[in-house]
């Protein structure tokens, strides 16, 4: 601007000075007029763009109903007074814009009142919600949303009013502001038509410029009524639908002439009250998988069902677009009428209609050109159909741009006949090129109107029909189909309460055995046989009758009388005007399934080794047994039997002889009891005997007997003689117990008391063994407390070389000191922590206590020596004992080599690979590993040179027979040479006598340990020892 003043000045310079003055002030009183109706412009846009902020905000309380209706979660406090606070604080920026307005200040104030009774009436809602109690009906929601979207209505209805106003206000601005431009000028004409030449020209450029922006207001005014015009006046069904709530906002005349129901019905209704009850659910899916994978949320939706006013039901196929209305997600669609075509089909279809919709999705294609016949716009199929990426693409194009070309001369003169005229042409039928095929469409045309009503260009759509003349074909490959089906299909008549069969497939007469001439016209009951009262049948007889599908298994019979499992699968099939007319069934031989279920069942409830009644069965034959015997006064007696000496059978010869001989064994169970008795595996090598109607205990012991001395008989294996015991204990329903689980509690005490008695044996449940239960619960809850308390502590025993007669070891041993008994000795709570799964922790504590006080005596300068731990066998069964070594050692400083584990024959051999395994994370870690009690286990000499150990501990059993049992001085004198052989060291435990000591070191027996040498002492008696360094005997 300042450039063009300047010039302007040089103009007026050379042709009169003295005007100067007068014709600047004037150029200067226009150019601020100019400023004005800019400034008012930019003012009226931020006015109307600070409105849709505060409609958009004021319209979230519907959405936050809507979403309480659908989840039952109320809004928060914080996000409620949020959306409050700046709502106050927008209204007050516009009641402070609107104040610059004074024609749309009567309006606004109108509004302002519309949006305080929708905040008052969301407000209400907000409190409801949100002191709703949980679970409690929502059904006053849909009332209060109901009353919001009137709200919401009226709010919108006085917006446009006041948006009307702005945009009034906004013309005649710019009217005064090009009129006074105009004055300006003619006034700078008279008063300096030479010198004033080129500021002529700059008002005139900033006319020109105030009526370019009136155009642009005008042109956005004609953009919305050329849209509304185009969605009211299209023949076809139209609407927009709230993406959230489905409800209608937006719908055209053919909508409502078409349905029924009059604008404000529409309003208060959502699409699911459109729709066919059956269909919505599906429907709604189908709208939700169109806008997956970041999918634009348009296309074809189908042909579905909808709802008029009067009651019926009409076609329809869906079309549908995803937008933005009144700043909320929202869809567009458009429904063609398809009932007449349906109708016209179903007659051809006949029974075959209800198997498969045919041509259920003919997407429409709809598109808008101006009066020279170059597109606007068009929707995603029409895109597609002309081969274009996007929508957009098609605007300024012609039809002589597009893949249809051949025909474009045909298709604008019927464009421009439709313009000229404005008579629409409605279902004109055609053929065109769509890529490579050649598709035969209907189109409808009619003149595109602006707001005044004047033709500006032409609207149409089109739909394809090809599929309608593929159809026959279509059906005809779809009877293949049936005909070619694995499944036998049956098409029945709904005719007086009967199932009139009108079709079979060839299948059929492969599953039943008749050929489907033969049932044609029969009711189809009679593939029931004697069969008829069937639940499954009763089942699909409710389903039938309320319309619905049914799937049940029920039990039908061939030709020839064979039974035949049927998985059936019944559905009804509707008309036009949905009333069931045929029921489709589809007949499924499942009958080796059910074979299979019926392993499955008895893989459930019985052993698979045994083939006897598992625990479950047991549980329920139990309990089956105790309420025979409650009604008829009678006795049941329980027996719990677990085999002895079956656990070294298993660990020495294998799994596999472990699972024949309990086979055998539960034989020879079976053949010992009554038809009426359950012999039940209860788990490992125990099992479990139920005898109904005993009378008395002679009775019984008779039978415990015979079955002890059949069990105990040998058993042949692999050329092997195998033998082994049993255990038995027994509890008697009523007086032991009235209920299953207490009579097995105390049948499983009384075996346990037969092992305590010496194995081999049946003992009768005893009152006082409940107390000896108790005692170990108190023992067990006793070590706890001691776990927890610190009440264990050490004693260590040194171990002694016969060479340097040297200490060269200490093991250290376990002792609880009980506040109660003192100091308690292993062998008394040892076992029942290792039932107990307290050995774990018992064990860790003792490796790391040991440990530490070995590192203590070595940092106090003491000659160091290896410290022997032993190691239970639940605990070396535990995958990460390596890791857990590591982490003791770092934690307490010891060498590695100043450690050894014991570990005993029997928990090494339980898996002798996986021992293998651990044994060598052990060892890689430098510590000292040996084979406790060794010679009372069944080590196989294969495995033992596998081992990764460094001594063998002879058992002190068979050093306290040296000098009195010939036998273990032999087993003694192998145990040396053999781990000699293997280049093992071999250190005797219980050493107590001269003789032994002598007998010993005669063999070469490397180290001693025991009372000999020294008693297990505390550890502060230690140091003198190691002190010394030599131990006398």
């Amino acid at each position: 601007m300042t450039r063009l003043l300047s010039r302007g000045l040089l103009v007026n310079i050379a042709v009169v000075l003295a005007a100067l003055g007068a014709n600047a002030f004037v150029a200067c009183e226009r150019i601020g007029g100019l400023r004005e109706s800019d400034a008012r412009t930019l003012r009226s846009m931020s006015l109307l763009r600070d409105l849709a902020a505060w409609r958009g905000t004021l319209g979230e309380s519907l959405t936050q109903l809507s979403r309480f209706e659908a989840t039952g979660i109320a809004e928060t406090d914080a996000g409620h007074q949020a959306r409050e606070a700046h709502l106050d604080a927008l209204e007050s920026g516009l009641r402070a814009q609107i104040a610059m307005e004074p024609g749309a200040a009567g309006a606004f104030d109108a509004l302002a009142v519309r949006a305080a009774v929708m905040r008052r009436d969301a407000n209400a809602a907000f409190e409801r919600a949100k002191h709703a109690a949980p679970g409690a009906s929502r059904a006053w929601a849909d009332i209060a949303f109901v009353t919001l979207g009137e709200d919401q209505q009226a709010v919108d209805e006085e917006l446009s009013v006041v948006r009307a106003r702005i945009d009034d206000a906004t013309i005649i601005a710019l009217d005064h502001s090009a009129q006074a431009s105009s004055g300006a000028m003619l006034l700078l004409v008279f008063t300096m038509i030479a010198g004033s030449a080129v500021l002529i020209w700059l008002f005139a450029s900033h006319e020109r410029q105030s009526r370019e922006k009136l155009g642009a207001v005008r042109a956005r005014q004609r953009s919305n009524e050329r849209f509304r015009g185009m969605f009211e006046a299209h023949p076809v069904p139209m609407w927009i639908v709230d993406r959230e709530t489905m409800r209608f906002v937006a719908v055209n005349q053919a909508a409502i002439g078409h349905f029924g129901f009059n604008e404000p019905e529409f309003m208060n209704m959502t699409l699911r009250d459109l729709h066919h009850a059956d269909d919505f659910d599906s429907f709604a899916a189908r709208l939700a998988r169109s806008g997956e994978g970041g999918e634009p949320g348009q296309g074809s939706a189908g042909v579905w069902r909808y709802r008029c006013k009067d009651g019926s039901i009409v076609g329809a196929d869906v079309s549908h677009h995803s937008l933005s209305y009144s700043n909320r997600p929202g869809i567009f669609m458009l429904a063609n009428d398809v009932t007449d075509r349906i109708h016209a089909e179903a007659e051809a279809r006949r029974s075959n209609e209800m198997l498969e919709a045919v041509i259920d999705n003919i997407p429409q294609r709809v598109f808008w050109k101006d009066r020279e016949l170059r597109y606007l716009g068009c929707n995603n199929a029409f895109a597609r159909d002309a081969g274009l990426a996007y929508n957009e693409q098609v605007i300024g194009k012609t039809d002589f741009d597009l893949p249809w070309s051949a025909l474009a001369e045909i298709v604008r003169a019927d464009d421009e006949d439709v313009i000229v005229t404005t008579v629409p042409k409605m279902h004109h039928e055609r053929d065109i090129v769509v890529g490579d095929q050649l598709r035969t469409i209907v189109s409808s045309k009619l003149p595109l109107l602006d707001g005044e009503g004047q033709t500006i260009g032409v609207l149409g759509s089109y739909h394809d029909v090809t599929n309608q003349k593929r159809a026959e074909l279509a059906l005809r490959l779809q009877s293949r189909a049936l005909d070619a089906s694995v499944n036998a299909i049956l098409i029945t008549g709904v005719a007086d309460g009967a199932n009139v069969i009108e079709y079979a497939n060839p299948a059929f007469k492969r599953i039943t055995g008749y050929d489907p001439s033969e049932v044609i016209g029969q009711d189809c009951r009679f593939l029931h046989g004697p069969d008829g009262e069937q639940e499954g049948l009763t089942s699909i007889r409710r389903a039938l009758a309320a319309n619905m599908e049914a799937s049940v298994v029920v039990r039908n019979y061939r030709k020839d009388g064979a039974l035949f499992w049927n998985q059936l699968f019944v559905a009804p099939v509707p008309n036009a005007q949905g009333m069931t007319t045929h029921h489709i069934g589809i007949i499924n031989d499942v009958t080796d399934l059910m074979r299979y279920q019926e392993e499955l069942e008895y893989q459930a409830n019985y052993d698979t080794l045994t083939r006897l009644p598992n625990r479950n069965l047991l549980k329920d034959r139990l309990q089956h047994a105790i309420e025979t015997a409650r009604r008829r006064e009678t006795k049941i007696a329980v027996v719990f039997m677990d085999l002895d000496g079956f656990k070294n059978v298993n660990d020495s010869l294998g799994h596999s002889v472990g699972d024949r001989l309990l086979a055998v064994i539960a034989e020879r169970l079976a053949r010992s009891a009554r038809s009426s008795d359950t012999v039940a595996r209860h788990g490992g090598d125990e099992f479990v005997v139920v005898l109904p109607d005993i009378h008395d205990e002679a009775g019984l012991i008779v039978w415990m007997e015979r079955t002890r001395a059949a069990i105990s008989e040998p058993v042949w294996l692999d050329d092997t003689e195998l033998y082994v015991g049993c255990s038995m204990g027994a509890s008697l329903y009523p007086q032991d117990g009235d209920d299953a689980e207490t009579v097995m509690k105390k049948a499983d005490l009384a075996m346990y008391r037969a092992k305590d008695m010496g194995r081999n044996n049946y003992q009768f449940f005893q009152p006082e063994m409940n107390a000896s239960v108790g005692a170990r619960m108190n023992l067990e809850r006793r070590l706890r407390r001691a776990l927890r308390d610190g009440e264990f502590l050490l004693h260590y025993q040194p171990q002694v070389d016969m060479t340097t007669r040297h200490i060269v070891g200490i093991e250290a041993l376990v002792r609880w000191l009980d506040p109660e008994q003192g100091l308690v000795p292993p062998a008394s709570f040892i076992p029942v922590a290792e039932e107990s799964g307290l050995i774990g922790p018992l064990s860790e504590w003792v490796l790391r206590e040991a440990c530490r006080q070995n590192k203590a005596w070595q940092d106090a300068g003491l000659p160091p020596a290896r410290v022997s731990v032993n190691l239970s066998a639940r605990h070396f069964q535990q995958r990460d004992i390596a890791r857990l070594v590591t982490s003791v050692l770092e934690e307490t400083g010891l060498a590695p080599r100043y450690l050894e584990l014991e570990l005993t024959e029997s928990a090494i051999m339980r898996n002798a690979e996986e021992a293998i395994t651990m044994l060598s994370e052990l060892s890689a870690l430098g510590i000292g590993i040996a084979i406790d009690d060794f010679g009372t286990g069944y080590s196989s000499l294969s495995y033992l040179k596998r081992f990764p150990v460094h001594r063998l501990k002879i058992d002190r059993s068979f050093v306290a027979d040296i000098g009195e049992s010939s036998d273990d001085e032999t087993i003694t004198s192998a145990i040396i040479a053999l781990a000699h052989s293997l280049e093992l060291q071999v250190i005797a435990e219980g050493v107590e006598t001269h003789a032994q000591h002598d007998f010993l070191r005669e063999r070469d027996c490397d180290e001693m340990q025991g009372y000999l040498f020294s008693r297990p002492m505390p550890h502060e008696a230690i140091p003198g020892l190691l002190q010394r360094g030599v131990l006398p005997h």
